[in-house]
């Protein structure tokens, strides 16, 4: 226990000096184990131990918050809710399988008031939690769900944030399989009250996310997805596949926005970006990000103009194109050459033709295995701005000389006669379809 304390005491000594959240950890407080005080088995996720977990966490917010530490172990949990106060403490190298049936879609863990009035989301109050945190003890612990084949109708999330201000996530590895939906997402309220603006919160508020990974993500998802955020800072995260930081709001709903995000250290390989702003029809605030990487990836950094999407055109007719606010900015972007990039079939008329026979569709075909394209790619048209510093390239061919790419460098004709021209020349049924996926 003595080298639990210490540990904890480094934690609160060495809190993040940027960022939202607040460090609210006492480590003279009350400290409970999930094995010792609890009974948690480590049983090598043969069994959901959920409801354990839950009573845990439930015990020590009652008390007045403290530290739930889960000791190293294989555990199976899903759908277990933070409540305020608590910091949940799991030791280096602890292995979380979720608990997920099949045909369903899950979350391991979920911040968000959890609402047992029966009155359904849509008319949810503003209640919410606070001072909460999921954080490694000693290093990184892992939620692990790469044995799941990716299926219709399934999807999974490692980590969702609603309502919920000063919260922290820190030290987690995710192994994913390709599935659907990012590992962590932020999102608003789902109340259709329109007064929310009101609220003393109504989306994941003043948080910090740091020193997070996924493997093998969906070229449709990514680490981390934010549809409704405000004072958030994002440090040193990295995706394998898919986008690691994806600013795509507004696709569908009310309430959607991001406001005052900060991020640094931003790396993608193989995958689509490490950051990504798409607005759809939300009207969002200032975004700043300082250092991005991208190895073997289509771009470092994807800008898109706001559209509406069908669904949320015939949901509020009034819907217009959104927008980030003019002055965000993007700095210190480096992308380097690869052919393992995940690249959308709609660059096709982007993608040099040099490398034509170098790409491989991938199940999902709206995708493919390819070579990487540039660095930044700004679709704005103009719409808003986002200032750009500092762009590097390593062992481009094409676009070397092409910091910023837009509309006007793509090659004259349609995407979709060349693709089906593409799979024609290479024996592919122009007609084929795989698994759709419902990311971008």
């Amino acid at each position: 226990m003595k080298t639990v304390l210490l540990m904890m005491t480094v934690f609160v000594m060495t809190a993040v000096a940027e960022g939202a959240y607040e460090e609210t950890m006492d480590p003279n407080g009350l400290t409970m184990n999930l094995r010792t005080d609890f009974g948690l088995v480590n049983d090598g996720a043969e069994s959901n131990q959920s409801e354990r977990l839950q009573k845990a966490i439930d015990e020590v917010s009652a008390k007045g918050g403290g530290r739930l530490i889960v000791p190293k172990g294989t555990y199976r949990f899903a759908k277990v809710y933070l409540k305020s106060n608590v910091h949940l403490l799991i030791e280096k190298d602890t292995v979380i399988k979720p608990y997920w049936p099949e045909g369903t879609k899950t979350v391991v863990f979920i911040l968000d008031f959890e609402d047992t009035s029966g009155k359904g989301p849509k008319k949810r109050g503003a209640e919410f939690i606070e001072n909460v945190s999921i954080r490694g003890l000693g290093g990184r612990f892992i939620v692990d769900y790469s044995d799941r084949e990716r299926r219709e109708g399934e999807g999974i999330r490692s980590v969702l944030c609603r309502m919920v201000r000063n919260f922290l996530i820190s030290d987690l590895d995710i192994k994913d399989n390709f599935t659907v939906y990012c590992g962590l997402t932020m999102t608003p309220t789902r109340s259709q009250d329109e007064n929310v603006k009101n609220w003393e919160i109504s989306r994941a508020t003043d948080g910090t996310i740091r020193n997070c990974r996924i493997y093998n993500a969906s070229p449709g998802y990514g680490l981390v997805q934010l549809h409704g955020a405000q004072s958030l800072h994002f440090e040193d995260l990295y995706a394998k596949g898919g986008v690691t930081l994806r600013l795509e709001t507004g696709a569908v709903g009310d309430h959607t926005a991001v406001f005052n995000i900060t991020a640094r250290n931003i790396t993608n390989e193989n995958g689509r970006c490490a950051v990504m702003l798409g607005p759809h029809s939300a009207n969002n605030g200032l975004v700043h990000v300082d250092g991005v990487t991208a190895r073997s990836s289509t771009y470092a950094v994807t800008i898109g103009r706001g559209n509406v999407k069908k669904a949320e055109q015939a949901r509020n007719p009034d819907a217009k194109p959104g927008r980030f606010a003019d002055g965000c900015s993007i700095r210190n972007i480096h992308a380097v050459f690869g052919k393992d990039a995940q690249v959308k079939t709609h660059e096709m008329m982007n993608i040099p033709e040099e490398y034509y026979d170098d790409l491989r569709l991938r199940k999902v075909t709206k995708f493919f295995d390819g070579p990487s394209i540039g660095a930044v790619k700004d679709y704005t048209n103009g719409t808003y701005r986002v200032d750009i510093e500092n762009v590097t390239l390593e062992g481009f061919k094409y676009n070397a000389d092409k910091k910023i790419l837009t509309p006007e460098d793509a090659r004259p004709g349609k995407w979709g006669q060349a693709l089906r021209k593409w799979k024609a020349d290479r024996g592919i049924p122009v007609e084929s379809r795989g698994v759709r996926d419902s990311g971008e």
